[in-house]
């Protein structure tokens, strides 16, 4: 077994470009390997005598691939972009370090020690001419890229940063990353998401994710859409990555790129996301991908940010508050005119078992889903639509304050039930039985636990779906 290390930087995304870019040249080159997360570096352990072939298929990656000047967009002004893509010129300088060293040497595991910043190669290479001639670049590292405010720009120098390594991180960053349009014309931005592995991971794994990486560029993303809650929209678009997330245990850093009144590359907004709690979410079922589809928008219609950020809470915090928040607001921002639009009951299950964490028995209780049932139906029909019954259950602090609420909800359901069942097509409220009331005023006085698992399962099933059923009323012969 042989080993490579990336050259512990500091820049943790430059980092796993390199390592990225090393892990593409050796599934080019066949071999069977893992990348490892270590300390501020990566290692990745080859399960072979020899990395000959690293050398060859690494000239010929360049060669083929990043002659091309479209991977050179990223931060790099026009004038300067014939520096960047490969030519023979290069090719055959690198080819005279590679071969003399080779990647076991130039990648060896360094103790760093009375390293000058300003004047040494801060990857090792000093032998190496500099990446495009200036060394590192946003291209290479985004906590390179100038800052978006002038006045907080300390300094102007530039760290050293080598070709070999400049062109891994580019090789790395388009092989594994996901790059995202946001916006169009002159409000067009760009979020990198780059995975962050917190375990090993194979050559298989790295295959698969891979095969997944791509450019979404069709506008579906506002460049209003905070970037906190950009993971889970990226995951409803490719539901695919959530099964990678959880075996992977994958983080995701991401990076808001824009340009300023001169042309250059800014970034706006960096941030590091656990992904697990949103990948759990979207790889549980295919409902819960379309709910937060409706929430994205297009170019034609804005994002809904309240319901974006609640959902990100709820899931990322496993708040409830947030949670009871985003069941209202969905309904609200995603209905029409014609039509009230409800959440799943796959999706509901889902925030009632995972989210809020409510014991099954309450989940399944007879009578909670017949009182919710009556709950719902003053939030889906447009006729008699009153917000004013749940609402009050969400803000009910005593179980005095729920029978209140409780008998001014079965009024109402009473008054519309003689109402509709006298219509040709009516549509009459569920009336619950006296016997549900009381099995509910039992279940929340057990104690303080159990009521406001109760309030919270009562809320999110009238906000669903599993309220939506109508019940006709036959005339008595």
């Amino acid at each position: 077994m042989l080993t490579i290390y990336t050259p512990a930087t500091g820049f943790p995304d430059l980092e796993i470009k390199i390592a990225y870019g090393l892990a593409r040249v050796g599934i080019e080159a066949g071999y069977d390997f893992s990348l490892i997360p270590d300390k501020g570096f990566y290692r990745i352990e080859f399960q072979a005598s020899d990395l000959d072939k690293l050398n060859s298929t690494f000239l010929h990656i360049l060669s083929v691939l990043l002659s091309s000047d479209k991977f050179f967009d990223l931060g790099v002004k026009a004038r300067y972009k014939n520096k960047y893509p490969v030519h023979e010129k290069i090719i055959k300088k690198l080819d005279q370090k590679i071969s003399s060293k080779n990647f076991t040497n130039l990648f060896d595991l360094k103790i760093v020690s009375n390293l000058n910043i300003k004047k040494d190669y801060f990857c090792g290479h000093e032998d190496i001419e500099k990446f495009g001639g200036s060394g590192l670049i946003l291209l290479s590292s985004f906590h390179a890229g100038k800052p978006y405010e002038r006045n907080k720009r300390f300094s102007t120098f530039n760290q050293s940063l080598c070709a070999l390594c400049g062109y891994l991180a580019v090789l790395g960053l388009y092989s594994f990353g996901f790059q995202i349009q946001m916006g169009k014309e002159k409000n067009r931005k760009y979020v990198i998401v780059l995975p962050m592995p917190q375990q090993k991971m194979t050559h298989i794994d790295l295959k698969l994710l891979l095969s997944l990486q791509k450019t979404l560029h069709n506008f579906w993303l506002s460049d209003i859409q905070p970037l906190r809650t950009f993971p889970i929209g990226l995951l409803s678009k490719v539901p695919s990555l959530s099964d990678i997330i959880n075996d992977m245990q994958l983080t995701f850093q991401l990076y808001l790129l824009s340009k300023d009144n001169r042309g250059d590359t800014i970034v706006e907004e960096s941030a590091t996301v656990e992904a697990l709690p949103f990948s759990k979410f979207i790889a549980s079922s295919s409902y819960n991908s379309a709910t937060i589809d409706k929430l994205l928008g297009s170019y034609k219609n804005q994002p809904k940010i309240s319901s974006l950020i609640e959902i990100t809470n709820a899931l990322e915090h496993k708040d409830k508050e947030a949670l009871l928040k985003f069941a209202r607001l969905y309904v609200q921002e995603t209905s029409t005119n014609n039509f009230t639009n409800l959440l799943y009951p796959e999706t509901t299950r889902y925030f009632l078992k995972e989210v809020a964490m409510i014991k099954e028995d309450i989940m399944k209780n007879k009578a909670v889903r017949s009182i919710a049932k009556t709950l719902g139906y003053f939030v889906w029909n447009r006729d008699y639509q009153n917000y004013s019954f749940v609402d009050g259950l969400r803000n009910a602090k005593t179980s005095k304050d729920v029978r209140q609420i409780f008998e001014k909800l079965v009024r109402e359901a009473k008054l519309r039930y003689d109402q509709e069942r006298t219509k040709e097509k009516g549509t009459p409220p569920h009336l619950p039985h006296p016997e549900d009331i009381e099995e509910i005023n039992r279940l929340m006085q057990s104690d303080q636990d159990s009521f406001e698992q109760v309030i919270t399962t009562l809320y999110l099933l009238a906000f669903s779906f599993e309220s939506y059923k109508t019940i006709r009323i036959e005339d008595e012969k």
